[in-house]
């Protein structure tokens, strides 16, 4: 199984530009490899797909795609979508919790962890992994 998730976006201040040190996947179980991890953006007005079939997704992009680790995202310039690369053979459910953003701003370092959470399943746990699912949105939005 390989796949990109598309889940969240990020964005600069207005007032300052912000350069990505590093884009981390939260929960996921051993049997799931980040394989990669991309920006994608400024976002126009199609939004964003939210998973494709391979990595680097080929199609449904609305920008610019390029490695989100050190990657400068302009003051103001809008919303960049995340997209991160999987990898693996499931033979039991994995489930993300979030994503961890570190990016500078100047001389400062901040990290910024989005609630981006995702239930990878293997073909037999649908609806085990729905109930996961039902749960982890719960939670995160218990968190908001």
């Amino acid at each position: 199984m390989e796949f990109t998730d598309g889940f969240d976006t990020f964005a600069a201040p207005e007032d300052s530009d912000v350069v990505i040190e590093s884009v981390r996947s939260i929960g996921d179980s051993d049997e799931v490899t980040v394989i990669g991890t991309l920006l994608s953006g400024p976002l126009g007005e199609n939004g964003i797909w939210q998973s494709f079939d391979a990595y680097p997704p080929v199609e449904g992009l609305d920008g610019d795609t390029f490695e989100a680790a050190g990657a400068r995202i302009p003051a103001g310039s809008g919303h960049y979508q995340i997209l991160i690369g999987h990898r693996g053979d499931l033979a039991r459910m994995s489930v993300r919790r979030g994503v961890e953003v570190t990016y500078r701003i100047g001389d400062t370092i901040y990290r910024d962890t989005l609630r981006a959470g995702i239930v990878m399943c293997p073909p037999d746990e649908e609806q085990a992994c729905g109930d996961e699912m039902d749960q982890l949105v719960d939670e995160l939005a218990d968190t908001g």
